[in-house]
């Protein structure tokens, strides 16, 4: 009995012991660099963990073992959720865990940011399923701590706050009381006040000590990457977008002589490098053409912004914002593109998912409606993201879509259970 009722325990704990036993070393990628010492371009987080692990075991292998063992938790975690609320056996318990792994096998022992934010993503989606069906101040608490450790781990995560603002208002709209609706409100508040101050006071701490730091830092690796990222800015891929899809003439759009004659050296060698739209070739092409196209424009625009007196992120913002007035419905359409080549199936199944459940949840006030409201605008938003300010990269939407799967999964178990047993006798 003991044996059946740990069953799901014991089966992932093997998982994870086996998987540090085959392979603890740490691999690091290129971009593993940004994550070994803290900078002002990415949340603090993890370089914050990994400084931490190295200082107790000098050994970058404690953090593979460490960040597999929370994978492991918050996958027994969120499989137990789920069968606490839909009343699922242990057979499906075991083939959720399962589904659940299989990411892990890709990333668990690299240096980058997957596999704890995968991790706090199953933590994040299990207190959201608490808080909906069992309104604490525990649960919430815990809500809140989980998008607070996603928002500090990866930028990308900014898509939350439109997320947890339709769940809030969702549970106020199933609660309606006074109590409850400051509590969630400071909820609010809290995550906003937290993320910000602890991202300013990471940016402080590294301002101050950036002369001596870079003093002492005889990484060149390292160093190019933080000036790298500094000239990069929030307008990296919209900027490289609005090139895409606009040619020489719109050179003609800006006034600034200096930035007119640099714009039409650009668009000429994108054109000579096939890097634009109009030789848009099939699926991924837009993936090729992002790297040609910010490597091309890198030197033409920091010598720019040297001329006039400015940074590369006020150019490519000037730059994005009149390219993409001008050609708008190009810009749709390549937004388009992007996901259809790459991933459409998960923006169209949880869009579909969305409206009926919005529907239903408008009408009957039900929380399995509110769940999945919340679920397709948690994976909407994720790809969303990706596709406006990011490249499309399958390991960017783990955190979103595997979990959206196995909901698909319980829902259609739980639909066919009910009809069988509705017409066997």
């Amino acid at each position: 009995m003991i044996l059946k009722k740990y069953i799901l325990e014991i089966l992932i704990t093997f998982g994870v012991i086996t998987l540090i036993y085959y392979s603890p070393e740490a691999i690091i990628y290129k971009d593993s660099a940004r994550y070994l010492k803290t900078n002002i371009v990415d949340p603090p987080l993890y370089p914050f963990l990994i400084s931490i692990m190295q200082s107790i075991f000098n050994t970058l292998n404690s953090v593979v073992i460490l960040q597999t063992i929370i994978l492991g938790i918050s996958i027994v975690y969120i499989s137990k959720t789920l069968a606490a609320y839909f009343e699922l056996e242990n057979l499906t318990k075991i083939f959720i865990s399962i589904l659940l792994f299989l990411p892990i096998l890709k990333f668990y022992n690299i240096l980058l940011t997957e596999a704890i934010a995968y991790a706090f993503s199953l933590f994040f989606v299990s207190f959201a399923l608490k808080t909906i069906y069992d309104f604490k101040l525990q649960n919430l608490t815990l809500l809140t701590t989980s998008i607070i450790l996603l928002l500090l781990t990866r930028n990308q995560f900014m898509f939350i706050y439109p997320v947890i603002l339709v769940l809030y208002i969702g549970i106020i709209f199933l609660h309606r009381e006074k109590k409850k609706i400051i509590w969630l409100i400071l909820s609010f508040v809290s995550i906003i006040f937290l993320h910000n101050f602890l991202i300013s006071l990471n940016k402080s701490i590294l301002n101050f000590s950036s002369q001596n730091n870079i003093s002492k830092n005889n990484d060149i690796n390292y160093l190019n990457y933080q000036e790298r990222e500094n000239y990069l800015g929030p307008f990296y891929y919209i900027y490289a977008d609005a090139m895409y899809i606009s040619n020489v003439n719109d050179a003609e759009l800006f006034k600034n002589k200096n930035l007119k004659r640099t714009l039409i050296k650009l668009f000429v060698k994108i054109d000579t490098e096939k890097a634009s739209l109009k030789y848009y070739d099939g699926r991924g092409h837009f993936g090729l053409s992002l790297n040609k196209i910010n490597t091309i424009s890198e030197h033409h625009l920091i010598n720019l912004a040297k001329k006039e007196n400015t940074s590369v992120v006020n150019l490519k913002k000037e730059i994005s914002i009149k390219l993409i007035q001008a050609n708008f419905k190009k810009y749709l359409k390549n937004l388009f593109k992007k996901f259809y080549d790459s991933t459409w199936l998960f923006v169209f199944v949880p869009f579909f998912i969305f409206l009926p459940s919005l529907f239903c949840f408008l009408k009957f006030k039900s929380k399995i409606s509110l769940f999945l409201i919340f679920l397709s605008s948690f994976t909407l938003a994720n790809h969303s993201v990706i596709y406006l300010f990011g490249r499309v990269q399958p390991r960017y939407l783990i955190y979103t879509d595997f979990i959206l799967l196995i909901f698909i999964f319980i829902f259609f178990k739980i639909f066919l259970e009910k009809k069988f047993n509705r017409h066997k006798y």
